[in-house]
């Protein structure tokens, strides 16, 4: 057997407890007795949508106008404003600065470039200070970037960035960070989320930045690379996160995320009304990203500063921190500190969250005047530039032109119906096809009767309003519908492919809608800014100036959804003036005239054309009222041999009403389009001395309410925050399970408690010296690491030796109390030890029987483990 003596096992004590009070010495202690609570803190300042646009890309132009007046972002101030904000944040000096995407206009590489290098300037001026990005949906291939300072003053395509150029351009103020450990490199052949990392800018914190911009084939709707507004994160991309998640708490640290894209809705509609705003399928990776370990995710694109949580069936929370662009209102800026204490296993997060706004005064020199500019605050100014006429007419007209030009490239409107048509009845149908075959499935037989039917002997529909004041029987023959169409769908195409007199309606009925007045002195517009920026700034807790609730009020009686649907009845009417003041007569009726004479009664048809009306079935009524229309007594048609002749081949369709109007018949017969358009939408009150009812017009009592209950909601969702109301400052307390201590405290109390008096000196050191180390564990220990030192412990107890009591032989009257002079005699005894016993080893001249150095060998070995791999992990944090 192996022969230990007691110099080699003190000496291997004493290396112990020289390790045991090296590795103490460096690690905090959890136990109250031994040190205080431990904390540790990390700062971080937040920004986002920062959608920089480099002065040096700016020139007062039409183009440049075009795109301010589509976009409520202050594009001309973006480079002050952050410089500014990264001054501030150079005053603040944190730890971290996150800016969750879109970080520059349209993804123009010139700007990347331009912005990376003011970060890396900032981590030089900042001591510690560690970067993190995330690329927003703007941010790469975008085809949209431009260079408006160009010679020919037009704008021409930036620099298009790639996520190669990406990752390479933030290279030394991101990925290539020491802190930064760990990179996503998607499967062969797909792209989609590559620009994803994790980092440790400090012991117990891991930040998870997550690409959620779709700007590759394998991640777009389109299947184009090409940038899309909605975020997805793919399968291959959620595992790599859950892992990373999983191995961060391993090491027990606080997992914060950072993403473009929203986790949790930031008010209640957003998933239905502007559900790209959130990362596809948001509600099941909130849960998984929750319950994997994630406690906080930084996230921007919808340019409002708002928090809301989720909560796991397990109990776990995340907070989604969305955080307001900087060059919208209010301009805020994120100062975020968060304190992490440990006491018996479990870890206190306490995270104050404090928003800064009113940025200001800030002097810049303007690219579009190269004149020096001071804004005063930037909060304020950006209030200014919310919802404005020129922006919501650019917009809507920017938006309408993509169709435009879709509708043209199709092959135009005709096209375009063809194809919708076609889809809804599941078969190949032309607009011609559409008359012959629709009209007669669609419409009521003869038989069958009203105002409106088809009669399929004389291949056209009639309008028959025989009973009413003006009895007509008029035949709109197929062959003549299908005519008018052709010149009516050309007319359109010739529209589409030159939109100004179009884009001029949309501005006519935006003004109108907009200067609807909601109070005295209170438009429409003004209440639709404050609802909006009351969400943008997290100032939506519901605490409305008397106007507001004035104006909601109006909602709720339905008298706002009333002067809505008048002033829409009123704009379409007069755009309806419009569009007849540009079609002649003979284009669209295809007649050059009426024939009055006897045995005729019908209209002249234009040269190759069958005539748009006719009298139905020589209805005499129809014939003489038609005379009267056209005639001397009605629009004063030139009259040669008892025939009405157009009067010119411009004589348009708003002149011909205007002339009738304006005649003897109109004085019978007013046709005036605007009341009949309100009456087919509004319907028409009840006359008592008439004697008529109430008629219900196409919008009814059912669909105004439910519009405004739906505008209420929208109010509602955007104006009074449901969902953890203090956005911009607030503290969120978060607590959760490191280790469980339960097992090692009893373990701890029970070895306190054991009287070591019987045993041997040195199995007594061992297990000493493995007590102490367990109980100077350090308090953010993992539970592995608890465990391991638990096991160690365990063992030392097990090891513990009882010192033996010297032999006595019961025979020996003199009890030998001489000196044996080192001949381990034993007068004979055959006691267990003696020298005698045959089944005994050789003495040693040690009373401690061998097995026990074993055991304090094996009990100083597992110690040994547990403070390296302490020391260890102290080294690796």
């Amino acid at each position: 057997m192996m022969r230990l003596s007691k110099k080699s096992l003190k000496a291997a004590v004493a290396a112990v407890l020289s390790a045991a009070v090296l590795c103490s010495a460096s690690l905090p202690a959890f136990a109250a007795e031994t040190a205080g609570q431990e904390t540790d803190q990390l700062k971080i300042a937040v920004l986002s949508d920062t959608h920089y646009l480099s002065p040096d890309m700016i020139q007062d132009t039409a183009d440049y106008t075009d795109h301010l007046n589509s976009d409520r972002k202050m594009f001309t101030e973006s480079a002050a404003i952050l410089e500014g904000m990264l001054d501030t944040i150079k005053e603040d000096q944190p730890d971290v600065l996150l800016i969750s995407g879109d970080l520059t206009k349209d993804g123009e590489k010139e700007g990347h470039e331009a912005l990376a290098a003011q970060l890396e300037a900032l981590k030089e001026e900042v001591p510690g200070l560690d970067v993190y990005v995330v690329p927003g949906n703007h941010d790469v291939r975008n085809s949209n970037a431009m260079n408006f300072n160009t010679e020919s003053g037009e704008a021409e395509p930036a620099g298009r960035t790639e996520p190669e150029d990406f990752m390479e351009i933030y290279g030394d103020a991101v990925y290539n960070d020491d802190s930064v450990i760990a990179r996503y490199t998607p499967p062969e052949g797909k792209e989609a989320g590559s620009l994803s990392y994790a980092a440790r800018p400090q012991d117990g914190y891991t930040i998870i930045a997550i690409d959620s911009a779709r700007y590759s084939a394998d991640n777009t709707d389109s299947g184009l690379d090409e940038h899309e507004t909605s975020g997805a994160v793919s399968a291959d991309l959620e595992q790599w996160v859950v892992e990373q998640i999983t191995a961060a708490k391993e090491r027990g640290d606080t997992v914060i995320g950072l993403q473009h894209h929203g986790m949790v809705p930031h008010f209640t509609m957003e998933p239905d009304l502007l559900p790209m705003y959130l990362v596809n399928d948001y509600e099941r990776l909130s849960q998984v990203y929750a319950d994997a370990g994630m406690q906080y995710i930084f996230t921007g694109h919808m340019h409002a500063n708002d928090i809301a949580t989720v909560t796991t069936e397990a109990g776990n929370t995340l907070y989604d921190i969305e955080t307001g662009s900087v060059v919208t209102y209010p301009s805020p800026m994120r100062f975020v500190t968060l304190t992490r204490s440990y006491e018996d296993g479990t870890v206190t997060e306490d995270m104050q969250v404090e928003t800064k706004t009113h940025l200001g005064p800030i002097t810049f020199t303007d690219p579009l005047t190269g004149e020096e500019r001071t804004i005063e605050d930037v909060t304020e100014y950006g209030r200014q530039h919310g919802f404005s006429n020129d922006m919501l007419t650019t917009t809507v007209n920017g938006f309408l032109h993509s169709y435009y030009a879709q509708a043209i490239q199709a092959g135009g409107i005709r096209s375009v119906i063809e194809s919708l048509v076609s889809d809804l009845a599941g078969m190949d149908l032309t607009v011609d096809q559409l008359v012959d075959v629709g009209l007669p499935l669609l419409l009521p037989t003869p038989e069958e009767g009203g105002t409106l039917y088809y009669d399929s002997d004389e291949g056209g529909m009639v309008i028959d309003t025989t009973g009413s004041s003006l009895e007509l029987q008029i035949l709109i023959p197929n062959s003549g519908l299908k005519q008018a169409l052709n010149v009516l769908l050309d007319k359109v195409d010739a529209l589409l492919e030159d939109p100004a007199e179009l884009d001029n309606a949309v501005t006519t009925i935006v003004e109108s809608l907009t200067g609807i007045m909601v109070t005295d002195d209170k438009t429409l517009l003004d209440y639709v800014n404050y609802i909006y920026q009351s969400h943008l700034g997290g100032e939506d807790n519901g605490q409305q100036p008397q106007w507001v609730q004035d104006a909601t009020a109006k909602i709720e009686n339905g008298q706002l959804v009333d002067q809505v649907i008048d002033v829409l009845v009123q704009d379409i009417a007069s755009l309806l003036d419009t569009v007849l003041d540009n079609l002649t007569v003979t284009e669209v009726l295809g007649i050059t005239g009426w024939d009055n004479n006897e045995g005729v009664k019908n209209f002249i048809a234009a040269e190759g054309r069958t005539p748009l009306l006719s009298p139905y079935q020589g209805h005499n009524n129809t014939e003489t009222t038609l005379a009267l229309i056209f005639g001397p007594l009605g629009a004063g048609w030139p009259s040669s041999n008892n025939t009405f002749t157009v009067p010119s081949a411009d004589y348009t369709l708003g002149q011909f009403l205007d002339d009738f109007n304006g005649s003897f018949a109109g004085m019978l017969y007013t046709i005036d389009l605007g009341a009949m358009l309100d009456e087919l939408i509004n319907g028409t009150p009840a006359d008592p001395e008439e004697g008529t009812e109430a008629t219900e017009g196409l919008v009814t009592e059912e669909i105004r309410n439910q519009l405004g209950g739906w505008l209420l909601s929208l109010v509602n969702s955007m104006g009074t925050d449901s969902n953890y109301p203090q956005d911009n400052n607030t503290e969120i307390s978060v607590q959760w399970k490191l280790a469980d201590y339960t097992a090692i405290r009893e373990l701890i109390a029970k070895a306190e408690a054991m009287d070591l008096a019987g045993y041997t000196q040195e199995s007594v050191d061992a297990f000493q010296s493995v007590l102490d180390a367990a109980k100077n564990l350090a308090a953010d220990s993992t539970q592995a690491e608890v465990d391991q030192a638990a096991a160690a412990l365990q063992s030392a107890m097990d090891g513990l030796v009882k010192a033996e009591e010297p032999s006595i032989d019961p025979g020996d009257d003199n009890n030998n109390n001489g000196s044996n002079n080192g001949d381990n005699q034993n007068g004979g005894s055959n006691k267990p030890g003696d020298s005698n016993d045959p089944n005994k080893g050789p003495i040693t001249g040690d009373n401690t029987a061998p097995w026990a150095a074993v055991t304090l060998i094996v009990a100083s070995g597992a110690l040994l483990a547990v403070l390296a791999m302490m020391k260890k992990r102290a080294q690796a944090r």
